[in-house]
């Protein structure tokens, strides 16, 4: 089977069309709902790399604001991946042939490799040395925030 065929078997399966044909208002919960998900990944990113750089919140643990963080990280995540999976497969020649697209699933494999591997390490230390805290802060941002701003480019390209 050929890609272009898998993308047309998921399309045109019997869920995803009843998803296509049902009332608009689903799609754009989908939408929401994915756009909801993100927020909530990104402010907790956010505040984790601000503490990081010792601009917020000096008297908290870097370890314990990056714990009281990690489930609206992680659950913001799986907020996004599902909505936009189902919103992939009602338009998936749409989104796998766009190169926003592509930018933005290379990012979020980036992202999420960062944030497993180099963030989680130096979240996990009371005191990191400053400048791997920057590079990890730019590189977070760089990656995560390129997720969203490829995610709202698909619409466009």
């Amino acid at each position: 089977m050929t890609i272009r065929q898998i993308l047309a078997a998921i399309q045109h399966s019997e869920w995803v069309r009843r998803i296509t044909k049902s009332d608009h208002l689903v799609i754009a919960a989908f939408q929401i709902v994915h756009v909801f998900g993100i927020l909530m990944l990104l402010s907790s990113m956010i505040l984790v790399n601000l503490r990081l750089l010792g601009w917020v919140l000096p008297r908290e643990s870097i370890p314990a604001i990056a714990r009281e963080a990690a489930p609206l990280f992680w659950s913001g995540l799986a907020l996004a991946v599902l909505s936009g999976a189902l919103m992939f497969a009602t338009g998936t020649e749409h989104y796998f042939y766009n190169p926003a697209f592509e930018a933005k699933m290379a990012m979020l494999a980036a992202s999420i490799a960062v944030q497993l591997g180099l963030f989680r390490s130096v979240a996990r230390r009371e005191s990191p040395r400053p400048a791997v805290a920057r590079v990890t802060v730019a590189l977070s941002m760089a990656l995560w925030f390129g997720v969203a701003i490829a995610g709202r480019a698909i619409g466009f390209v």
